[in-house]
């Protein structure tokens, strides 16, 4: 997860706004304790960055027509120790005719293109001196909207690129705010995609103005169109909403915010002033009316991501994996090359309920209901089929297996109605990333967990990247292919089956 904040009415962005062309960082195939796991502050290696592979005979048909995008920090310059201040590149697979075929492509800022010219404040690094700011660099999510491809942020600074070639387009996206949601929250039947922002007047970060968008993509540019606005009980730093959450009648979102640090730390960047409040703040819009309400709630956390939202019995149910507001001071190098404290990095992950026809508040509680169950877990994702749908029952996520685990190196599958862990996969010294659901093609009843899952790999023994095919109902390891640059971690993708693609989440 990236984040970009505005600071004394200058944009300075979280996320990692530049970089110089990438060194290579050296990593033994006995990885040193001391140093950050090697797919951290890696830099993609363009020169060897597209290839091909057959495809086992019993995956090519199911896998036949199958495209999977993934956005990453691929470029570091000399001097960045904040892993999500590399620049965005974005990493394509496409399966056909029996083979699969990868390319990583670099999103041309202005940054990437001339970094040294730049004045550049990222989240651990700068301020740099420069002759003009470069505050493009969408890094954390990617939106398939009408037959664009967007590559989005919290910050206002998306980009375009063509999803056929990833070369990068002039489109901007055109919004009263400062900032903006990586994961715009969508209706599969509708095809609306929501937006949840801070509205002050001349787009000042420091408002009690909350406003809820459509997006409306145009041949050129999008268009974010104001539909709702509602007034916060007091003024928030940089108010925004990493992960709305959308269902038939409601557009939710937890008001996340940023607030000084006290004292302030030894870091460089933004965060050496700046940290993520845990609040207890809500926003609840009703689609019919287009009227919005804050509510309070029973819990005050940081949302790393809701998945999957949905009305049940009167309620609108969330399920959120909360952060701590020291989450992102965890992507400093030096904090990467330590030993982790998960409890210091995330709560509990919860699920919450919204009471719809008495207007809150909304209560919480701890989501696994044993703790034999009760896993740290984050980037989850599920079959987008089930979107809204209060009958879904699974979804999948990338964990901790152990309390002494240095990254996420366990994939599992959790069983979201009895609230308990179905099936794991884990394998020594291998990370993971996101994994990412293909659904069948539509037509005929397929069980919910007939699919693949799709998370590209990180092996620490012979520092190498991989995909790894899972199957979604087991976590079977199908298939891994072996890929021909180390691919950095990130934080998302999405998948497109005969070029319908699915919003993430």
């Amino acid at each position: 997860m990236q984040r970009c904040l505005w600071f004394m009415s200058l944009p300075v962005c979280i996320l990692g706004l530049a970089a110089s062309w990438p060194t290579w960082l050296s990593f033994s195939a006995e990885e040193d304790a001391r140093q950050p796991l090697g797919y951290f502050l890696r830099a993609v290696d363009f020169s060897n960055s597209s290839s091909s592979a057959d495809l086992p005979e019993k995956l090519a048909a199911d896998l036949e027509g199958v495209t999977h995008y993934r956005l990453v920090p691929g470029i570091f310059p000399d001097g960045m120790h904040f892993h999500f201040d590399g620049l965005a590149t974005v990493v394509k697979f496409s399966f056909s005719k029996g083979r699969l075929t990868w390319t990583a492509r670099p999103y041309e800022s202005g940054a990437e293109k001339h970094f040294h010219s730049c004045i550049f404040g990222g989240t651990g690094t700068g301020p740099t001196l420069g002759i003009y700011p470069c505050l493009t660099n969408p890094v954390v999510n990617l939106l398939p909207i009408e037959d664009q491809l967007w590559l989005t942020t919290d910050t206002s600074k998306w980009g375009r690129v063509d999803p056929e070639t990833l070369e990068t387009l002039p489109d901007e996206v055109e919004v009263e705010s400062t900032v903006l949601n990586a994961h715009p929250a969508c209706d599969p039947s509708s095809k609306a995609c929501f937006v949840q922002y801070n509205c002050g007047s001349n787009r000042q970060p420091f408002t009690n103005q909350a406003c809820v968008g459509q997006l409306l993509p145009a041949a050129q540019g999008m268009r974010t169109v104001e539909i709702s606005r509602v007034e916060l009980p007091s003024r928030k730093l940089i108010q925004h909403s990493h992960s709305p959450c959308v269902t038939q009648s409601y557009v939710v979102s937890k008001i996340d915010s940023f607030t000084p640090r006290d004292p302030l730390n030894g870091n460089s960047g933004v965060l050496r002033f700046l940290h993520q409040a845990e609040d207890d703040l809500w926003l609840v819009m009703d689609r019919k009316t287009n009227k919005s309400t804050i509510l309070r709630g029973s819990v005050n956390f940081v949302n790393n991501h809701f998945w999957n939202c949905y009305e049940m019995d009167g309620n609108i149910v969330l399920d959120s994996v909360a952060a701590t507001e020291d989450y992102l001071d965890n992507y400093f190098e030096k904090n990467l090359a330590a030993e982790r404290n998960w409890t210091r990095l995330f709560h509990p992950a919860l699920r919450c309920f919204l009471p719809a026809a008495t207007g809150g508040p909304v209560s919480c509680e701890k989501f696994f209901t044993k703790d034999d169950d009760a896993v740290i877990f984050d980037y989850p994702t599920f079959n987008p089929a089930f979107k809204m749908n209060p009958e879904y029952k699974y979804f999948y996520a990338i964990a901790a297996k152990a309390p002494t685990s240095r990254w996420f190196d366990e994939l599992i599958k959790v069983n979201a109605q009895t609230r308990s862990v179905e099936h794991a996969w884990s394998a020594p010294g291998i990370y993971l990333t996101e994994a990412d659901f293909i659904p069948w093609r539509e037509g005929g009843h397929r069980p919910e967990d007939d699919g693949m899952l799709l998370s590209v790999l990180y092996n620490t023994t012979s520092d190498q990247s991989s995909l790894g095919i899972f199957s979604a109902a087991t976590l079977a390891l199908l298939h891994q292919q072996p890929l021909s640059s180390v691919i950095p971690f990130h934080a998302h993708g999405i998948v497109c089956v005969d070029s319908r693609c699915y919003p993430n989440p």
